[in-house]
């Protein structure tokens, strides 16, 4: 009533008011959701964020984005470690992960999904395991703190060369979005922690001479080696040539049985009945006494593995004829060794080094020998420059430390310079092979021949794995919504 009362230029100058009342509020409301979206986008993109979020729940503990992330970047490494100078021809990195097929998924996956899995069931084990060993009382040393704090050291070292402002930045960037020195710090404490108990765990299993006698007695064939000549006759169709599918069998088989007529009774005989009939030299390969009559199942029979057997075995790429040079117990002790390799660098990508490549990687090695022998020459030197210099990964975190090799693990020349039956503990040398050049140090020889150590880790690995499926049965992870930030 009082409205109808006003006069007119003060009714409007109401409304007016009104009206920028009503503006002023929208803007404000406006404000209020672009500050609260803004806010929203900088949380997602925050350590924070990926650190408060769940994304994994193992029994009663939460597992973070940020600790899914670490987990997700250690599949993928390594796996590229594993498969080394395959890894690009299965993996395109220029392209997402999500974008691209795994041909290790039998559901058709990504490889996206496939180091998801991987990240989940590495985390589900892990922590197991570290839940056993934090209830029997383990906790983290003083020599595992000093590791953790060289490695973050080397973290930030080498995160700062390659142009990282902070350590943390260049830890998201290398341990996946949301890790910082805590995260990394801290996983790697459960790490170590676990790793150790699980090692304890397996050096509790012990066994008498007799048992393990007895053990590889019965499984023998699993162990002894049987040593072969071969060669492979491709059995291929060839379209253009008119050859099909069966004639080309028939043809592989007719020149099997050339060889087999002149392959004689000697390994010489062989040789030359393989090089006459196919232009190439015959290969040479080792099994097992298992897989050897799984390979040529239906060819040969356990009475006929006997040093001259010849014998023929057609398969789907074409014929092979064999001849058998011997069998071996595998009676010899293994060897521990240290190695620091420099690789040749093939400077014009032609697939060969240049004498001069060559002698640039002899150089470097050379260098690091004479640097170890100035050092005082002690093997704890030796182990120190392995982990600062060696370009061997598989080895370069552990001092160069090579333990129980056995005959036709390594590369011939390797090889051959660990078994010299002259070798003593202590010595060293530099050997070339196709990797490049190593200066090697031996460590000492086993105690026991190599069937015994087989023997004897078969039964602490069954025992270890019956343990470990104990110790991890029942322990299931759950999927939140978190995980869709992983990767």
């Amino acid at each position: 009533m009082a409205e109808m009362n006003m006069n007119p230029r003060e009714k409007a100058r109401l409304e007016e008011e009104k009206k920028n009342r009503k503006t002023r509020n929208k803007f404000i409301l406006v404000g209020v959701i672009v500050v609260l979206m803004i806010a929203l986008v900088i949380f997602v993109n925050s350590r924070l964020f990926y650190n408060v979020t769940t994304a994994l729940t193992i029994g009663d503990t939460n597992y973070s984005v940020a600790r899914m992330n670490y987990e997700y970047q250690k599949a993928y490494m390594n796996f590229n470690q594993t498969y080394g100078q395959y890894f690009g021809s299965l993996i395109d990195t220029s392209k997402s992960l999500k974008e691209q097929s795994c041909p290790f998924d039998a559901n058709g996956g990504t490889w996206d999904d496939y180091f998801k899995q991987s990240a989940e069931t590495n985390l589900t084990q892990l922590s197991a395991v570290y839940a056993k060993a934090i209830a029997e009382g383990y906790a983290l040393t003083e020599d595992e703190a000093a590791e953790i704090d060289t490695a973050v050291e080397s973290y930030r070292t080498y995160g700062k060369s390659i142009g990282f402002a902070t350590l943390n930045k260049f830890l998201s960037a290398y341990f996946g979005t949301g890790n910082s020195e805590k995260t990394i710090r801290a996983n790697m404490a459960e790490e170590l922690i676990a790793s150790r108990y699980a090692d304890d765990v397996y050096a509790s299993f012990t066994y008498t001479d007799d048992e393990i006698d007895a053990y590889y007695a019965e499984n023998a064939d699993s162990y002894d080696r049987v040593n072969v000549l071969y060669t492979l006759i491709s059995a291929a169709a060839n379209e253009d040539e008119g050859i099909d599918a069966d004639t080309a069998k028939a043809a592989a088989e007719d020149k099997a049985k050339v060889i087999l007529a002149g392959a004689g009774s000697s390994e010489e005989d062989f040789r030359a009945a393989v090089l006459k009939e196919t232009e190439a030299e015959a290969s040479e390969t080792s099994y097992t006494v298992t897989s050897f009559l799984s390979r040529y199942e239906g060819s040969v029979e356990r009475d006929d593995i006997a040093e001259g057997k010849v014998f023929s075995h057609s398969g789907d790429s074409g014929v092979y004829v064999v001849y058998i040079l011997g069998t071996e117990s595998n009676d010899y002790p293994t060897v521990n060794v240290r190695h620091i390799l420099i690789k040749a660098v093939d400077a014009d990508g032609d697939g060969t080094y240049s004498d001069a490549e060559k002698q640039t990687a002899y150089d470097a090695v050379k260098a690091i020998e004479d640097e170890w022998l100035a050092a005082g020459g002690t093997e704890e030197g030796f182990a120190a420059l392995a982990n600062e210099k060696s370009e061997d990964t598989g080895s370069n975190t552990n001092g160069g430390l090579y333990e129980q090799i056995y005959k036709g693990q390594m590369v011939s020349e390797f090889e051959n310079w660990c078994f010299d039956s002259a070798r003593q503990a202590g010595d060293v040398g530099i050997v070339q092979t196709d990797y490049g050049y190593h200066v090697m140090y031996f460590v000492s020889t086993s105690e026991n021949p190599y069937w015994y150590d087989q023997a004897l880790n078969s039964l602490k690995n069954t025992a270890y794995s019956e343990w470990y499926s104990s110790a991890t049965e029942g322990v299931e992870a759950e999927k939140l919504d978190g995980m869709k930030y992983v990767g």
